[in-house]
């Protein structure tokens, strides 16, 4: 379909989707791909629904890009279309792909020499264990079920083997002994509510995408900050791992995994959990599959399984491991900042501080593992985060803000402010070391060219006439990975505000049409 074609069905869907009372409407389409995402509204701040289906019909079959067509109600329009920007509503300009956050690393960490591929057979005292265990919970289930479980037979050396070159590791020795017993338990309960894979599944999963496990927000549009799993010291604080080796699931959107890369207080082949039940730091099952086995044993020889379905083929222990034992790792305090009622203090990492009214941060100072505040609608803030020395990213939405505090502050790579009624004092955030990214769209910062000195500083978020101001000033920031702008600025606008921080790159490839409806 031609260019032209696309704009035109595109703002006769919008113009469907209008109703009364309007003079400017606009469409926002972000195809990735695999689907795509729809931003639309009025100039009076009607937000729009435009026919899905044929939404979907027309752009899916599209090269990834973002599209935007805008519509006056004298039918005319102009289409604009950029693989250039990420997003729109904020609009996101990349200008570095590999760049990450801290504790984002990209793939290729070294694997440890413990856990090379060497081709010898599985350890035989392991095996002769895992063995015994596998009989073992064999016989339980058949004594409470009535027959043996209906497991697939094991794999043989030369398999995993095999299977171990391909990922480049070799699996811990007691997975390879319980793929020796059977390839796949067929969710009988013998990991409790998870199941192996078989080992072709683990193959590919590996080898899908990223090697490893996990992602925690690792796109630079999220926030980044990766939390400490607790037992603390066991597991590295990373988003993701090239040998967090995915083994299984609980077939409900949840994935185990064998860390070969344990931090100083873990243990190689410990399991690991995430999944959609895991937010926020990946989670610590128990140390080896070995121990998951014993477990299960124990609960089902002290009579506690789930027994709602005795016809099920599943027999699922009420096994420790399937607790979570330390609290979350966030807490939400909403007009108040008394900490008497928290549990575990020193174990929350991220906070959600709202509506504190006038807040000095440093009453909060219990809170001694803090990774991560967010203060929702306060009315004054004294930013005293020399507190919290773990800390590493702020975000603030207040109508007056103190930042003397910030000085200094050895851990703090984030910072986004919001609200703030009065001019910025710049001078403090100049004396943050490692600050990597900072927001500061929609206030005024007297000394914004200042910006510039902040040579750390990889990610912005700025408003768009805040980008052209400093623009104007002959200031391009050529250390950005990324800049976020706000206020949903028209997308050639951002096409040309993109242009303008990187004269010397390829232009931006764009497409443009206009025309009338009437």
């Amino acid at each position: 379909m031609e260019s032209g074609d696309i704009a035109r069905s595109l703002a006769e869907l919008l113009r469907k989707s209008v109703q009364a009372d309007w003079t400017t409407a606009v469409l926002r389409i972000n195809n990735s791909g695999g689907g795509f995402s729809v931003q639309s509204s009025t100039d009076r701040g009607q937000y729009l629904h435009p026919d899905m289906t044929a939404l979907s019909d027309l752009v899916l079959p599209l090269p990834v890009s973002v599209y935007e067509v805008r519509l006056n109600n004298t039918g005319e329009y102009t289409f604009v279309a950029t693989p250039d920007v990420k997003t729109m509503s904020p609009a996101w300009l990349h200008f570095d792909q590999d760049f990450r956050y801290p504790g984002h690393p990209l793939p290729g960490l070294p694997l440890p020499a413990r856990s090379r591929p060497t081709g010898a057979p599985t350890d035989p005292a392991v095996l002769a264990r895992v063995t015994a265990l596998a009989t073992e919970f064999s016989r339980l289930y058949e004594e409470i079920k009535g027959h043996a479980p209906r497991w697939e037979p094991g794999r043989t050396e030369a398999e995993l083997a095999e299977a171990e070159e391909r990922i480049g590791a070799r699996l811990p020795e007691d997975l390879r002994a319980l793929f020796r017993v059977t390839g796949w338990d067929n969710e009988s309960g013998l990991l409790g509510r998870y199941a192996h894979d078989p080992l072709p599944l683990l193959v590919e999963r590996y080898l899908e995408g990223d090697p490893g496990s996990y992602g925690w927000e690792d796109p630079v549009t999220e926030d980044g900050v990766v939390y400490e799993t607790m037992p603390a010291g066991r597991v590295k604080r990373l988003s993701r791992n090239d040998w967090w080796i995915t083994f299984g699931s609980d077939h409900a959107g949840d994935f185990v995994a064998v860390d070969l890369d344990p931090a100083e207080d873990g243990e190689s082949g410990q399991v690991l959990e995430y999944g959609r039940n895991v937010w926020g730091p990946i989670r610590y099952v128990a140390p080896s599959i070995t121990g998951m086995m014993e477990e299960v044993i124990r609960a089902l020889k002290a009579g506690e399984y789930d027994w709602d379905e005795p016809e099920s083929p599943y027999l699922i222990a009420d096994a420790a491991f399937h607790d979570e034992p330390f609290r979350s790792h966030d807490q939400v305090l909403t007009e108040t900042t008394d900490l008497d009622g928290v549990a575990d203090p020193e174990l929350v990492q991220e906070l959600y501080l709202n509506d504190p009214g006038s807040v000095d941060l440093a009453v909060l100072s219990p809170l001694s593992s803090l990774r991560h505040l967010r203060v929702n609608r306060a009315d004054a803030v004294v930013a005293n985060l020399s507190v919290f020395p773990l800390l590493e990213a702020a975000r603030i939405e207040t109508a007056k803000v103190d930042l003397t505090g910030l000085a200094g502050h050895p851990a703090l790579w984030s910072l986004s402010l919001a609200g703030v009624a009065h001019p910025i004092d710049f001078g403090p955030l100049a004396r943050i070391p490692g600050l990597i990214r900072l927001g500061l769209a929609g206030l005024d910062v007297p000394e914004l060219e200042r910006v510039a000195e902040l040579t750390s500083v990889r990610v912005l978020t700025l408003d768009a006439g805040q980008v052209r101001r400093l623009l104007d000033a002959g200031i391009t920031l050529p250390s950005l990975a990324a800049i976020e702008i706000t206020g949903g600025a028209p997308l050639a606008e951002i096409v040309r505000l993109r242009r303008r921080l990187r004269p010397d790159a390829p232009a931006p490839e764009v497409i443009e049409a206009s025309g009338s409806l009437d």
